[in-house]
């Protein structure tokens, strides 16, 4: 059944998923500060929107997609924001990756206000957002999360109610600093490995049949650290703000978090180092510095 939906924030994630959307049947208006963004998607069907409010004009459901907790809080809660414009009975659906209390505060909010909140982060990156595929971490009450999982299946290849609110952000985050901790593992090993003369291809052929695989080490670095282009699929300066945002979160629970943070620290250097905008796997160069080594495979070599 076509729906009127809005979308807010028209990034590497969002920009991926209105077109499946789109596909989908549904009517979409879209809004971003990237007016680029907005026409591209206005090229294949979406209605541009001047602000978040007019795109979560007469729309069922407004899906977010944005960088930063105080960028979400603004676009939902803020004059001409999403609450502002939004008939009753709306639901939000954020795809952000903010922290649990800023999810739980708006969905305070938007109750209050007569509508519905859902945190929804997802992961899959780019590659995953262009096949459809990504997987999504819901917080939120069970039956809005029915209401919603249709639309979200038009770009979504798994779909996890978690728990109440905030929840959705707690396993994201989890799921991010163990993405980050895993990367640096594999290119502290790596970096010995083929520092001590062992062939590079050789070292990943062994370990992804070994206890040492991972998504990172089979799918995700040899689309990415391992090419000589090394193409920026996420950023490095979005994976430390998410590593913060988790390592705040602990803070307030009183739990020790000495792995995440020594991972914090590292990626700090990457940003220091000026790879902030470079792939998150980039932080691996931390190693190559040392070893004098570049970790590139045979394969991508010209």
């Amino acid at each position: 059944m076509t729906q009127v939906l809005g979308f807010v924030g028209l990034g590497n994630i969002g920009g991926r998923v209105v077109p499946h959307l789109l596909k989908a049947g549904h009517d979409v208006a879209v809004f971003d500060v990237n007016k680029e963004a907005v026409a591209a998607l206005a090229e294949q069907g979406a209605r541009p929107a001047e602000s978040p409010a007019e795109a979560a004009k007469g729309a069922s459901v407004i899906f977010l997609s944005l960088p930063t907790p105080q960028i979400v809080r603004t676009v939902v809660a803020d004059e001409d924001g999403v609450l502002e414009g939004a008939s009753q009975g709306a639901i939000i659906v954020d795809h952000s990756t903010i922290d649990p209390e800023t999810a739980r505060d708006l969905a305070a909010a938007a109750s209050a206000g007569g509508f519905s909140y859902l945190d929804a982060p997802v992961s899959g990156g780019v590659q995953g957002a262009d096949a459809g595929t990504l997987s999504v971490m819901i917080g939120g009450e069970t039956d809005t999360v029915a209401k919603v999982r249709p639309l979200i299946e038009a770009f979504a290849g798994n779909i996890f109610h978690v728990g109440p609110s905030g929840s959705g952000q707690v396993i994201k985050l989890a799921n991010n600093v163990i993405s980050a901790a895993t990367i640096l593992a594999l290119g502290e090993g790596l970096s010995a490995t083929v520092k001590a003369g062992v062939d590079l291809d050789t070292a990943v052929d062994v370990l992804t049949k070994s206890s040492a695989a991972s998504f990172m080490l089979t799918s995700y670095f040899p689309r990415t650290l391992f090419t000589e282009e090394r193409a920026t699929s996420f950023a490095l300066d979005f994976m430390l703000k998410d590593i913060k945002l988790f390592l705040e979160s602990a803070v307030k629970a009183n739990l020790p978090t000495p792995v995440s943070n020594i991972v914090g620290d590292i990626y700090r250097i990457g940003n220091r180092d000026g790879r902030g905008a470079k792939d998150f796997t980039s932080v691996v160069e931390f190693y190559e510095d040392f070893t004098g080594i570049r970790l590139q495979s045979k394969g991508t070599q010209s």
